[in-house]
């Protein structure tokens, strides 16, 4: 059983964000993490412009947030990525660069970009049906910009929460946007010429992790995080309200979070279409508590970093849990498993969540080997030893 207190990691999603302001404040951000992600994009950033070629790794948000970030300098860029990433949907990104005038070419495992700089004239469409972060990645370059432009973002939006986080963060920094929409179309109007203004941005603790952690001291163990956030738009919030429905225990107020091992837990109804990254360890936690779970609404799991609706359902299948596949989720029984000891082997292929949901199911007691374990430096590198594993 563990017991960890102290600050959590800084959220990543917030941290790239605010490099990407703070480059055109052409101000160094003040905090960091060691997430892997923020580290290449970091790199990159106090490269760009001085090399030609930069390496984003695994990160959706390090890679797209710097390709449109690359584009408004002019030169031949090349933008190398991990394999993997490339294969998840790019279009968006591609077509907007067209849009702006950029030549953009996709290979395998890299962007090639030759761009004069943003020639914007006054209205683009972004397609966000996919993910918010192209349109999120677009507007926090929309710095300097010689003309108004009006982004027009065509409805349903994917993980919207997280755009919402961008758009909070830009008013933050001081960009004036101007936005309305209607039944089918979101716009935003960004004014020419603005320049951030950086000394309100206040960082915050990955909620993402903290809920990594605050699941495995459900299973076994007590953390108590000293830096939770009083206020956040970062979606993955939502655990709480699973939390909740699962009567589990906890409290985070006065800039605490605090939570501690439970015996028994029940099972919860949960749409994640705006949190997919809760998916993978939510589903360990349901199978591990009592009752039956329902998590559906997130059909882009098959394109994160691994297919986490294939790679949940062999965890599952390894520890022997019933449940049933949805086209964007599962249900699953919990504690229906009947042996702790048979020894298994997970590949997590290479996917953070992934192994940190198999450290419940070891945190519980089953007899699990997990494979390249340190795939959870992408996000939180110290997640090994702060739950004792």
């Amino acid at each position: 059983m563990f017991s960890y207190k102290g600050d959590m990691i800084l959220s990543k999603s917030w941290l790239n964000r605010a490099q990407i302001i703070y480059y055109f404040a052409n101000r160094p951000l003040p905090v960091t993490s060691d997430a892997e992600d923020v580290k290449h994009l970091k790199a990159a950033l106090l490269s760009a412009g001085k090399t030609t070629e930069y390496q984003l790794g695994q990160g959706g948000t390090s890679f797209r947030f710097f390709v449109f970030l690359i584009s408004r300098l002019e030169g031949r860029w090349k933008v190398f990525a991990d394999k993997q990433l490339l294969t998840r949907p790019q279009i968006p990104l591609s077509d907007v660069l067209k849009q702006l005038g950029v030549q953009c070419v996709q290979r395998e495992d890299h962007f090639e970009i030759e761009s004069r700089g943003w020639g914007t004239g006054t209205a683009i469409t972004c397609d966000a049906g996919l993910s918010s972060q192209f349109v999120s990645g677009l507007l926090l370059s929309c710095w300097r910009l010689s003309d108004d432009l009006t982004v027009y973002v065509p409805k349903p939006v994917k993980s919207e929460e997280y755009l919402k986080m961008t758009l909070e963060l830009l008013k933050a920094a001081g960009m004036n946007l101007q936005i309305s929409e209607n039944i089918s179309s979101l716009s935003i109007t960004v004014a020419k010429g603005q320049q951030p203004e950086v000394t309100s941005l206040v960082p915050e603790a990955d909620i993402s992790s903290a809920f990594s952690l605050a699941a495995a001291a459900v299973v076994n163990g007590s953390a108590e995080i000293l830096n939770w956030p009083r206020h956040t738009s970062q979606p993955d919030l939502a655990f709480l309200k699973a939390f909740d429905q699962m009567n589990i225990k906890y409290s985070a107020d006065d800039g605490k979070f605090k939570i501690e091992k439970h015996n028994t837990w029940a099972g919860c109804e949960m749409e994640i279409g705006n949190s997919p990254d809760l998916f993978p360890v939510l589903s360990a936690l349901c199978a591990l508590g009592e009752g039956k779970s329902r998590i559906f609404g997130a059909e882009h799991l098959k394109v994160k970093e691994s297919d986490r609706l294939a790679k949940t359902a062999e965890l599952l299948r390894l520890c022997g849990t019933r449940f049933e596949e949805l086209s964007g989720g599962m249900v699953i029984y919990g504690r229906s498993f009947t042996e702790l000891k048979k020894p298994v082997t997970f590949d997590p292929s290479g996917d953070h969540r992934m192994a940190m949901a198999a450290g419940l199911f070891k945190l519980f007691g089953f007899n699990i080997q997990i494979q390249n374990r340190n795939c959870v430096a992408k996000s939180y590198p110290n997640f090994w030893s702060d739950v004792g594993l």
